[in-house]
């Protein structure tokens, strides 16, 4: 039992970084949006810190679990929502429909600029 999310990095040469949290469905948009809020400084001219600060904000306090996180490179292991993915190419956030099909995004829902995504759902923006 779980509530199973992942969160996609697209990398610049198309490569997807997919960071899955077992237990992260609940409110799985504001925790994106909160990562992505964090790296301002550095998404998207520097993917390198950006995936870790991005990585590291969701993960949080979980690193020394072994868990409830994972992390694979172009591959879904397991979900139940649909799936953000930020592009660095692009700095836009795109939501995918997901169908149960081990690393099938499907159809695309809605597209997002960066600061859109991180105004729309970010935490510290709600309400601002």
């Amino acid at each position: 039992m779980g509530d199973r999310a992942n969160f996609g990095l697209r990398q610049t040469d198309g490569n997807i970084i997919f960071v899955y949290g077992h237990w992260a469905g609940y409110e799985m948009l504001s925790q994106f949006a909160n990562a992505l809020d964090a790296c301002q400084s550095r998404a998207p001219h520097d993917e390198s810190y950006a995936n870790r600060i991005i990585i590291s904000q969701l993960v949080g306090d979980d690193w020394a679990g072994t868990l409830g996180w994972g992390v694979s490179i172009n591959y879904m292991p397991d979900n139940e929502h649909k799936v953000p993915v930020y592009d660095f190419a692009t700095d836009t956030v795109t939501l995918y429909d997901y169908t149960w099909n081990p690393s099938a995004l499907t159809d695309s829902i809605v597209s997002f600029t960066r600061e859109e995504f991180i105004n729309k759902y970010a935490k510290s923006k709600i309400g601002a």
